[in-house]
């Protein structure tokens, strides 16, 4: 963490902020570090980002906050002042409404003289302090895309618009699923997103794009994964499981018997993918088709494991990623049966091949993962 945190420092501008997130837990041995890196003058702000959320009854008060510690490069540094809207209290403080400007007012007594004060803009809100509370993802939330660290994008716009203008540059060096990123996309900020899971690589790839209509793939620099067949090769012979996940991230799929990226037993599931059908003119529940991803030779054995597998989970349907040379053996093996929605008619299991996902095609699935969730999010 340190020699991170040191080599964050010499990317960091003079006018720029670094924000480091920790848990209660840690922030005091971090801040001791950050003091010693970025130096005690540049420490700017201890942030406590307060949430709700249910948990189990224990013997301590309820755990229900984060902490941020915001510290600069320099006394250089740019900072943007934020607001957040009155509470009630606006309207006992400033009790009296003008009739004709409609501003609210009050009155305020010095040394025995009474003044007028206005307040002038009632829009602007109050200035933001050092505890924020902003909703943490919950199992339902509609922002959710299955990330075990995932932040809420209210957090990211809130820390992006006070210490940066548009067309500035933002890097989140850990950037897991991309919250980031997409806060500093839809704020017209430059980015950079760095992570060590080829699988987030792929995911905030395939995120940015769907929720993002004017850009494409060749808009993204996507650096340290596979470009071509044969890097995706490379990688299959080379770490079988990190292509696994670079697959699955490309795609879109989520963890099932263990988080993203992680490694163990899958039980016989190496991703999911939620889909919305449309069934008598409405979207009914998600429902799920599971991926399995071969880098290797497709048996036939292979073909009816993961039929039974989506059997065995009761999922609509199921993926077999694979390399081109390997597609017949999936046509050849798999159930011909298929379902359908509103949108049409689509195979239960099918192949789909590296090549493809290479050329960006979509897989044979009602309208499926972060498309639709964009979709859901407005954006």
């Amino acid at each position: 963490m340190a020699l991170r945190l040191r080599a964050m420092r010499r990317t960091l501008k003079p006018t720029g902020s670094i924000y480091l997130h920790c848990d209660p837990t840690a922030s005091h041995y971090l801040k001791l570090l950050m003091d010693a890196l970025y130096g005690r003058k540049n420490f700017r702000n201890e942030i406590v980002w307060h949430y709700r959320r249910w948990t189990a009854g224990t013997k301590h008060f309820q755990r229900m906050h984060d902490i941020l510690l915001r510290y600069t490069r320099s006394d250089k540094f740019m900072f943007n002042l934020q607001y957040e809207p009155y509470g009630d209290w606006i309207k006992k403080d400033y009790g009296y409404v003008d009739k004709e400007t409609g501003k609210r007012w009050r009155w305020h007594t010095v040394k025995g003289r009474r003044y007028k004060v206005v307040l002038e803009d009632e829009n602007r809100g109050v200035k933001l302090n050092d505890v924020w509370l902003i909703n943490h993802l919950g199992s339902t939330s509609k922002e959710r895309l299955g990330y075990p660290t995932q932040k809420p994008l209210a957090l990211m716009n809130r820390i992006i618009k006070a210490s940066s203008n548009e067309g500035d540059t933002v890097l989140d060096p850990f950037c897991g699923c991309g919250t980031t990123v997409h806060a500093a996309e839809s704020l017209s900020r430059q980015w950079i997103g760095i992570d060590i899971s080829k699988f987030s690589t792929g995911l905030i790839r395939d995120r940015i794009l769907h929720n993002f209509k004017y850009l494409n793939g060749d808009d993204i620099d996507l650096r340290g994964t596979p470009d071509s067949v044969g890097e995706a090769r490379s990688l299959a012979r080379s770490d079988p499981f990190e292509f696994e996940k670079w697959v699955c991230g490309y795609i879109g799929a989520e963890g099932m018997f263990r988080e993203p990226g992680e490694r163990g037993a899958d039980g016989g599931v190496d991703g999911v993918l939620k889909f919305f059908p449309v069934r008598e003119g409405k979207k009914v529940k998600p429902e799920y088709a599971i991926v399995q991803v071969k880098g290797g030779n497709v048996s036939p054995d292979a073909v009816k494991a993961l039929h039974e597998t989506v059997r065995r989970y009761e999922a609509t349907a199921g993926v077999m990623v694979c390399f081109s040379d390997q597609l017949g053996t999936v046509e050849n093996q798999r159930v011909k049966a298929t379902f359908s929605d509103a949108w049409g008619s689509y195979p239960v299991i099918q192949g789909f091949s590296v090549e493809s996902l290479l050329g960006d095609e979509q897989l044979d699935l009602p309208l499926y993962g972060y498309k639709r969730r964009g979709a859901m999010l407005g954006l």
